[in-house]
């Protein structure tokens, strides 16, 4: 794991596009894996950047949401979806036969984590996986816990996670999410983990530890031969 302090978010953006476009540069057709969220949004604006500057810059990329939460309608704003759609994928006009989503409206979310499951097989497993953390620690919704999960699953939501204000301006109660296993994180040929804004001193400081441990998820990435942790120095706080 390599951890960059950066003095602030554009810093901290500005180096995570870098590595992100180094990498399409070498690998046009690689499986990009999308966090939603404030932390990797700066990312997303440059990568915008990038395409308008140069078009056909990702037009080879597939793309892979990271989790979305079980119980929203597509038309909610709230959703993994709407926000992943907005930020990146509509502005990097990715068609839809290059972009992998676990569907907001199912039925059966344990076969939509199968599904999902089944695809990142076919790829060979995810190419760049960008990250945010929780609070708890959590990355993905991987949330602290007694045991990990390696695969897509359906995770219940830590009481942590539930109190934060994010999920309280939904307005319906929240209680599970689909999302990427720790084993298709771990696997991923290079992680970047975002680490910005309030209350995410104590996950930091927690990580900086250096403790592998399940109650702090994002501690694996000790473990990853090619992860970024990257910190805006300016907000963790």
């Amino acid at each position: 794991m390599k951890l960059h302090n950066c003095k602030n978010y554009e810093e901290m953006s500005q180096l995570g596009a870098e590595l992100v476009h180094a990498e399409v540069e070498i690998n046009p057709d690689l499986l990009f894996c999308a966090a939603s969220g404030n932390s990797p949004a700066g990312l997303y604006e440059l990568m915008v950047e990038k395409h308008l500057d140069t078009p056909g810059f990702f037009e080879w990329m597939n793309v892979i949401k990271l989790d979305e939460w079980v119980g929203l309608s597509k038309d909610s704003t709230f959703t993994s979806e709407y926000d992943i759609q907005e930020k990146l994928v509509k502005k990097l006009e990715i068609k839809d036969d290059r972009y992998i989503s676990f569907d907001v409206e199912t039925d059966d979310p344990e076969s939509e984590c199968d599904r999902i499951q089944d695809k990142i097989v076919e790829f060979a497993g995810i190419d760049i996986c960008i990250l945010g953390i929780g609070i708890n620690g959590h990355i993905a919704l991987n949330e602290p816990s007694e045991f990990l999960q390696p695969d897509c699953h359906v995770a219940n939501l830590h009481p942590v996670t539930l109190a934060s204000g994010m999920i309280e301006k939904v307005g319906i109660p929240l209680t599970q999410g689909m999302t990427m296993g720790v084993g298709n994180i771990m696997s991923s040929k290079m992680v970047i983990l975002f680490i910005t804004g309030n209350g995410k001193k104590q996950a930091l400081d927690l990580l900086l530890e250096g403790k592998i441990r399940t109650d702090l998820p994002a501690s694996l990435l000790w473990l990853h031969p090619n992860a970024h942790v990257i910190v805006d120095r300016k907000s963790v706080h």
